[in-house]
């Protein structure tokens, strides 16, 4: 049987949701990097051996989100739980009033309880010999987090300055939604095939073949995160510092003030040499990137055995000897 280009059976996958941007780039300090995953990207694009014919194909797709989820959070304090809860409910409370005044509706927003503490704190008393220090509980401190669903970027701005007239500046972090997942998996499968095609003409350099009927097929389909994928740095150039004698011959103390650095963060993506095909190459908009990882095998019909003969030799009860030929 020649060799066909199939894509059937059953797939399976796995999807996250992304993220990127707010104050979660400060935890993210080792980009992803995708030929780190699984060793996908280190395996033969095309495996030919006396077993069969192995293709590896990878897509990537740059895909603009349907959605945000932005979590903010606010804290505060009191010296009673009750009068604690009140006070950060009455900042939620105005905080989202104003955003139904911007369009985005109760079932967009979640209040999510995070922490209830004591807070602490020092006194200190003075005797003609001593000073005691001891620890008293100051009052109570909560947190929340709400979170809003956005289906517009461009109110981000507006979001967070609103925000800021109830004390809420914890950007938290964005989580970017994408709903038709399926549409975007049923893309790159085709992408995947057409490149399945270009490909399967090594095989008629090779010599034909018969293979099996139904090919051993391996999609593996996720998305990454853009949070995962922010660098940063720290664009600044310090004096060189001269230490003199006089330092070590005095008791001064000296003290060196460093003036503030700013730290860059900038999104950079998937290294996309290791990809066979990219989806939505030249957007400049930072969004989704999905990743589908396909892998086909045609393993080669193996050959009948050929039927062996197995000779017995018999002794007749007139003394004649036979041959009989049995088969496997």
């Amino acid at each position: 049987m020649k060799l066909k280009i199939t894509i059937a059976g059953i797939l399976f996958f796995g999807m996250t949701y992304a993220q990127h941007g707010a104050n979660q780039v400060y935890t993210n300090q080792n980009p992803y990097n995708y030929k780190n995953t699984g060793g996908f990207q280190n395996a033969e694009k095309v495996s030919y051996n006396d077993d069969g014919i192995t293709y590896r194909i990878a897509i990537l797709n740059n895909v603009k989100p349907d959605s945000y989820m932005v979590t903010l959070g606010l804290n505060d304090e009191a010296l009673s739980v009750k009068d604690c809860n009140a006070k950060i409910n009455k900042r939620l409370d105005g905080f989202k009033s104003a955003l139904k005044k911007m369009g985005i509706k109760e079932e967009e927003m979640f209040v999510d309880f995070i922490s209830q503490t004591k807070i602490y704190d020092y006194k200190s008393s003075t005797t003609s010999s001593q000073i005691n220090i001891s620890q008293v509980e100051k009052g109570f401190e909560i947190k929340k987090n709400i979170i809003i669903k956005l289906k517009d970027a461009s109110l981000f701005d507006r979001l967070i300055d609103m925000a800021s007239e109830y004390e809420i500046y914890n950007i938290i972090k964005v989580d970017y939604k994408k709903t038709d997942t399926e549409k975007i998996y049923d893309e790159m499968l085709s992408e995947a095939n057409e490149v399945l095609k270009s490909r399967s003409k090594v095989y008629d350099k090779l010599g034909k073949r018969d293979f099996e009927e139904f090919p051993q097929l391996s999609v593996n389909f996720y998305s990454i995160q853009p949070g995962k994928q922010y660098k940063n740095y720290t664009a600044a150039e310090s004096s060189d510092i001269s230490y003199y004698n006089e330092y070590y011959n005095t008791n001064k103390v000296m003290i060196r003030k460093e003036q503030r650095k700013d730290k860059t963060f900038y999104y950079e993506g998937i290294d996309i040499d290791s990809f066979d095909k990219i989806m939505n190459p030249d957007s400049p908009v930072v969004g989704i990137q999905y990743v589908m990882e396909f892998t086909i095998t045609y393993k080669t019909k193996k050959k009948p055995k050929e039927e062996t003969k197995k000779l017995y030799h018999i002794i007749t009860p007139n003394g004649d000897v036979r041959t009989l030929d049995l088969k496997n």
